[in-house]
């Protein structure tokens, strides 16, 4: 729920910028006395929603991005594996996201982080039932309750609604954040982000 005290952290399991944001996030949330409120979403329908496109659809912008994903990561110390598939159609991951947020909201934060290196580190699929039990059995989290998640009705609404509602909330791209009733969009406004919960608005 958004509260005074919330980052809300809209993001795609498919987005690399996305994955360096849910390893930074958590950070910036400590260092404002804030907390996170994950919210899965899937571009493909805010891309279509919006008019925007991913930038490897651009041929200069593409061959930008794939240096600059690499870069990004090494500058915060983080590992990207070019995944073999990209992008990914994010769903059922998601929606296994939604299910742990109804059953145990405080390992929201860590089975995203989960998912996000067993697709960008470890090379996994996590497209699959079997790909999300795995990340999910490998932190100790009920894998096959959360893999079944992608057949219950009430959370396949759930993610039709978390989709409506990035689009609502003005989402155009990933990642992005709103705190305050402020938006944020993009993994290099995260400074930004920093100072505005620990200094105040500006």
């Amino acid at each position: 729920m958004t509260t005074k005290q919330t980052i809300d952290f809209y993001f795609d399991l498919t987005s690399p910028y996305s994955y360096v944001a849910a390893e930074v996030i958590e950070d910036i949330a400590r260092a404002g006395q804030r907390t996170v409120n994950y919210k899965p979403t899937l571009l493909g329908f805010i891309f279509k929603a919006t008019g925007n496109s991913a930038p490897m659809m651009v041929p200069a912008k593409g061959k930008y991005s794939a240096r600059d994903f690499a870069r990004t990561a090494r500058f915060h110390g983080l590992t990207i594996n070019w995944p073999k598939q990209f992008p990914i159609n994010a769903t059922t991951a998601s929606r296994a996201i939604l299910k742990l947020a109804e059953t145990s909201p405080s390992q929201v934060g860590d089975f995203t982080r989960a998912l996000y290196r067993a697709y960008f580190v470890q090379g996994q699929d996590i497209t699959t039932e079997d790909g999300v039990k795995a990340v999910a059995d490998a932190m100790g989290l009920d894998g096959t309750a959360l893999a079944a998640a992608n057949n219950d009705e009430a959370i396949k609404a759930a993610l039709r609604a978390a989709v409506q509602e990035s689009i609502d909330v003005g989402m155009f791209g990933a990642p992005y954040f709103v705190v305050d009733g402020e938006h944020f969009w993009g993994q290099d406004r995260m400074e930004q982000l920093r100072r505005w919960v620990v200094e105040g608005p500006f």
